[in-house]
């Protein structure tokens, strides 16, 4: 049975939330949900995608009959954006356990701040280096799928 229209609504609020970029948005959905495109998964795989989007920081909020996106941005002039965390959080978990041990996801993209940019918490990290920490996860996963 395919996805209802709001469902497919959620799932791009999700998409546009943790800042992912289109191939980003669709390895997560083969990933988690066995299909390329929102219109082919069927409920089981949309519930798998949801909590993968949650683990990686998705809030939602249903106000109004509305579902929309609860953010706790603060404003940090110089320093790494919301969505930049969350993109680094979305690209990390796509890595899967075969580069971290299962529950160990956090102390492990961590310790790869530390080593790699020297910055202990991803909440330190400031723009420029966060955008070093996407490119370089990235590289990691494009490195991961040849």
């Amino acid at each position: 049975m395919p996805l209802t229209r709001k469902q497919i609504t959620i799932l791009h609020v999700a998409k546009s939330s943790l800042g992912l970029d289109d191939d980003c948005y669709r390895d997560a959905l083969f990933a988690h949900g066995g299909a390329r495109s929102s219109k082919q998964l069927d409920f089981r795989g949309y519930i798998n995608v949801m909590k993968h989007f949650e683990r990686c920081g998705f809030e939602r909020k249903v106000e109004g009959g509305r579902l929309k996106a609860e953010g706790t941005a603060t404003v940090r002039p110089g320093m790494a954006t919301e969505k930049q965390i969350k993109k680094i959080y979305a690209l990390w978990w796509s890595l899967g356990h075969s580069y971290y041990n299962k529950g160990k996801e956090f102390q492990a993209l961590r310790g790869f701040l530390k080593k790699r940019f020297n910055v202990e918490h991803e909440r330190f990290l400031d723009f420029e280096t966060a955008h070093a920490v996407i490119e370089a996860v990235k590289a990691i996963g494009g490195r991961r799928k040849e």
